[in-house]
């Protein structure tokens, strides 16, 4: 088994698909990696890069002690390329890419091998998607390309079309949970993964803030502001100062919990995205219309997106709390 797989045994059937790649000799030129975010995405391009960049590798895994392993380890294999936004949560410019041709313009420094990973993939702007698909259709044999989102639907399909797909699954829930479990974050896995979406890096991240107490305000306020026990301006104002992003995330996961309940689409096992959640979310859909509900999603949607510009927060979170009062 490899040291990867041993980490993350969730990460298998990926790592199996990449590991046949090289039994087969035949790579492709350009490798999308998608799944959720922190599923474990990053770690399996750098375990597949390090394997293809080690001059002593084995089927499972790079030697780990050659000059190559030594280099990669440290953050300064010439050959193990990185582009990524220059600030969190920013565009990939087309400058980004131009540097990264400009770089491959030159031969590999050490063996015939070059890795380079882009990350996250989707946050391209179109001239760099162009760009980067000058040099996809005409490929460099050496050069192996790894792109890496949580979005792929935001990728231009022709880009999309010069790569190999590897789409990395989520754990089944009692999978994660032992072993979020096996980390010591066992009292609140449960709640760390429904804020994850079931992602158990995402959820090992989240461990150790007051994350898992502050949702559970917002659930509340929520459940107050249906019942019209509360303000819904007045909780406003305390949601504006979270993170919008996180805000809307918790609430499109609480009403697809919702229409999960009220169309009997619970799934297997009887539990829900939200299990932590589920003695109050039950009784919550008593009653509530299945379409309204999706409208509420489609709402939430689109708070989403404007929140990603320079809206102002605070009247986004009173029309989802004042639509949310009234649907009740």
């Amino acid at each position: 088994m490899s040291d990867l797989v041993g980490r993350y045994p969730w990460l298998e059937p990926a790592h199996d698909r990449l590991r046949a790649y090289l039994a087969s000799g035949r790579l492709p030129q350009g490798l999308l990696i998608s799944g959720a975010a922190g599923v474990g995405k990053g770690a399996l391009a750098d375990d597949f890069a390090r394997r293809l960049l080690c001059s002593r590798a084995s089927v499972d895994g790079a030697c780990g002690v050659c000059a190559a392993c030594r280099l990669v380890a440290a953050g300064s294999h010439p050959d193990y390329l990185h582009v990524e936004p220059e600030e969190a949560g920013k565009r990939i410019t087309v400058d980004l890419i131009r540097r990264l041709i400009d770089r491959l313009s030159l031969k590999p420094q050490y063996g015939a091998a070059r890795v380079v990973v882009i990350r996250p993939a989707h946050a391209m702007n179109t001239a760099a998607a162009n760009s980067l698909l000058k040099t996809l259709e005409e490929p460099d044999p050496r050069t192996l390309f790894v792109l890496i989102s949580e979005r792929p639907a935001q990728l231009p399909a022709t880009v999309l079309s010069r790569c190999q797909r590897l789409e990395v699954a989520l754990p089944e829930r009692e999978d994660a949970l032992r072993w979020l479990a096996g980390q010591g974050f066992g009292e609140n896995a449960e709640a760390l993964l429904a804020m994850a979406n079931g992602a158990p890096l995402r959820a090992a991240e989240l461990h150790g803030g007051d994350l898992v107490q502050r949702r559970r305000k917002v659930f509340e306020d929520w459940i107050a502001v249906s019942r019209q026990a509360a303000d819904p301006l007045a909780v406003a104002e305390q949601w504006a100062k979270e993170d919008g992003e996180t805000v809307t995330g918790w609430l499109q996961s609480w009403i697809t919990d919702l229409i999960r309940v009220g169309s009997s689409r619970t799934p297997a096992g009887g539990r829900l995205a939200n299990a932590d959640l589920e003695q109050e979310l039950r009784p919550l859909a008593e009653g509530l219309e299945l379409r309204g509900l999706f409208r509420r999603l489609d709402e939430i949607e689109t708070a989403r997106r404007s929140l990603e510009g320079q809206a102002n927060r605070q009247l986004i979170m009173e029309d989802i709390l004042i639509n949310w009062s009234r649907f009740r």
